[in-house]
This record gives structure tokens, C-alpha cells and sequence, in this order.
């Protein structure tokens, strides 16, 4: 309804742009709003600043490490709002069938309740934990100490899925929902540092995280080529000066 109301705005303000940024291609090619467009509109992807993620302090990896646990299952790291285009739901429902593995869940939002009752009812709550807001400091230091980063979205409102970045600059793998119309996929088949899975199947997404699991020199390879990506690909430097590029043909 929203959409509806502001859509007139947003075509009238595409009509007058000379260059439009589109972050993926798969992005672009299925958006409405776009689609009279398309001859004005380049693919530049999202980066990131490497420096700006600092190594954990002591304390924080020792907070880390308390919120993880004592369980040596494989440690499953999801960070987003709890929405419900973020797919946690989908996540929950994998683990029941992973008895080997523990998740833990930043961010809060307005499914907290109806997920936190989701993990009772599965019998999940000393393996899936929901942690609510957590600072900068300690979110990136259980990146450092999680062995693969999973992004279990479902719609395409996640049109990209910066956390993969972040995930890059910590060379961990990613197991990421390829959602129709989202460069959620596109950006693991740039990077090569992930699995893909269907959005909103919990067996697929849990047989991905396991073939990681049995496969420790496999994920190794994957986080590897993410930080690679993050260099080559998706660092910051890199997309400024795609950016700066196309001001100069417009401009």
C-alpha cells in the first residue's frame, strides 16, 4: 500500500536521472521500477571497507566465546533483523536436523516472540540462541570465532546481503539463500565463498551447512576465496572507483 502511494515519486525522480546504480544484475533485471530504465542503469555492487571491521580485543573474543559455549557442535552465525523476509524461521526449523550444530542469531526485531517460542516448541534452546542487539565489537568478534556465516533470507527485499562482506573479511564461508530477483547468489557465485540453497527449504539449508560440516578443508577453501573477494571484488577501493568511473562518463 505504501508502495503504491510514493511509486509516482520514485518514477518521476528515475525519469530525470541520468545513471542508475543497480547492485547486481539479477537485482535489475527483475525490478518493475527499473524496467523502463534499464538503458540508464549500470551494476555496481556494494563494498566494503576491510579496516573499518578491526580484529576483535581480548575481551570481546572472550565474550565471544561465552556466548558460543562450551558445545564443539559447528558454530552457526546469523545476523539481521527479525523480519520476515530474513528467512530465522527457515534457520531454526534446518537445525532440528543438524543435532551437531549451534546457532546463535544477532539482531532483534518484531518476530522475537513468535521465534523464541518456534525454538521451544522444537526443542532447540541449548543449540539456538537469540541474542538480540549486540555492539559492533562483539558482533565481529563471533564472526572471528564462527566457522560459517548463514543468510537463510526468503523474499527479495534482501536485494543483496551486505553481512557476506563481512563474512569475506573474516575468510568465512556463507551458506545463502538464492533468491529469485536478489543478488544474494549472485554475490557467492562472484566470490566463490559459499553454497547456495533454494530460499524457505529448511532440509536443503540444512544439507548445505552439513556438507560444510564434513568437509572442514572444503569451507577453509570457501572463507579463502571470500577474502580474496573482498580484495579483488568487493573492497571498497574497488567500487569507488567503478563509482567514480561512471560520474565521469555522465558528468
Amino acid at each position: 500500500l505504501a508502495y503504491g502511494l510514493y511509486r509516482p515519486f520514485e518514477q518521476r525522480l528515475l525519469a530525470r536521472a541520468q545513471r542508475i546504480i543497480a547492485t547486481s544484475p539479477p537485482y535489475l533485471e527483475s525490478s518493475p521500477a527499473l524496467a523502463p530504465w534499464r538503458d540508464h542503469c549500470a551494476v555496481i555492487p556494494l563494498g566494503l571497507n576491510a579496516a573499518r571491521l578491526l580484529d576483535p580485543d581480548p575481551e570481546s573474543r572472550a565474550q565471544a566465546e561465552r556466548l558460543w559455549g562450551a558445545n564443539k557442535g559447528r558454530r552457526v552465525l546469523a545476523i539481521g533483523r527479525l523480519t520476515y523476509y530474513k528467512g530465522h524461521e527457515v534457520l531454526i526449523r534446518a537445525m532440528a536436523e543438524l543435532p551437531e550444530a549451534r546457532v546463535l542469531i544477532v539482531g532483534s526485531g518484531d518476530l522475537e516472540g513468535s521465534l523464541n517460542a518456534l525454538i521451544r516448541t522444537l526443542g532447540l534452546e541449548h543449540r539456538v540462541r537469540l541474542l538480540g542487539y549486540q555492539p559492533e565489537s562483539i558482533v565481529q568478534a563471533l564472526m572471528e570465532r564462527c566457522e560459517l556465516l548463514c543468510l537463510p533470507s526468503i523474499e527479495r527485499t534482501e536485494a543483496f546481503g551486505l553481512v557476506q562482506l563481512e563474512a569475506m573479511r573474516f575468510g568465512k564461508p556463507v551458506v545463502v539463500s538464492d533468491i529469485p530477483g536478489s543478488g544474494t547468489g549472485w554475490v557467492v557465485r562472484q566470490a566463490g565463498h559459499g553454497l547456495t540453497v533454494p530460499p524457505g527449504d529448511p532440509a536443503a539449508l540444512a544439507q548445505a551447512i552439513d556438507r560444510l560440516r564434513r568437509d572442514p578443508e572444503r569451507a577453509q577453501r570457501l572463507g579463502q576465496a571470500g577474502a580474496r573477494a573482498l580484495e579483488t571484488g568487493f573492497g571498497i577501493a574497488r567500487v569507488a572507483e567503478q563509482i567514480a568511473r561512471l560520474y565521469a562518463e555522465t558528468f
